[in-house]
């Protein structure tokens, strides 16, 4: 006696795995636009933090140097203690000598160190052997007196990775 089917109310197998394979598509692509979202996101966040504070150096660099006449500067680029230190020296009449720029992997600015908003952040110092023959890698480069070359590079850690951004900027002097 052979029975005949006649309730046809459920999902075939056929159907059931389709719907499975398809769905499992649709999440694993989603989760991948989602991470990758999430990534660039952490990225360009720590990309505007040392922006930031690159902003900051560069306000305060500026803030001397812009106003300052080319006679009254002098570059100093030296290695002490196995780090390259690069400064302007400053001489304007009435005002006492003063130094602006790179030293001890910190930003000076009329001999105080700029303090970053964020603690995090670090400049990292160009280091040297102090040998005679040894071509130092200044952060101010200035070849006429009058257009000062200032590069410098930043990083900070999140989540056990390191970023680091190298900024180059121009600041002009008078020319007198």
């Amino acid at each position: 006696m052979a029975s005949k089917l006649t309730n046809e109310k459920g999902v075939t197998l056929v159907e059931l795995l389709a719907t499975i394979v398809l769905v499992s598509i649709i999440a694993a692509l989603s989760y991948t636009v989602l991470f990758q979202g999430y990534s660039n996101y952490q990225r360009i966040k720590v990309e505007t933090e040392l922006r930031d504070e690159a902003d900051l150096i560069m306000a305060s660099l500026i803030s001397d140097l812009f106003v300052a006449k080319r006679s009254e500067l002098q570059l100093v680029q030296a290695c002490k203690s196995g780090l390259v230190e690069s400064y302007v020296k400053v001489s304007k009449k009435g005002v006492p000598t003063y130094e602006t720029g790179f030293k001890n992997k910190q930003t000076i600015v009329r001999n105080q160190p700029v303090q970053f908003y964020n603690e995090s952040v670090k400049l990292v110092g160009s280091t040297c052997t102090g040998s005679a023959s040894e071509v130092l890698k200044p952060n101010i480069i200035s070849t006429d007196g009058v257009a000062y070359t200032v590069s410098f590079t930043l990083e900070t850690m999140k989540r056990q990775t390191k970023f680091q951004k190298e900024f180059t900027n121009t600041i002009v002097v008078i020319d007198n």
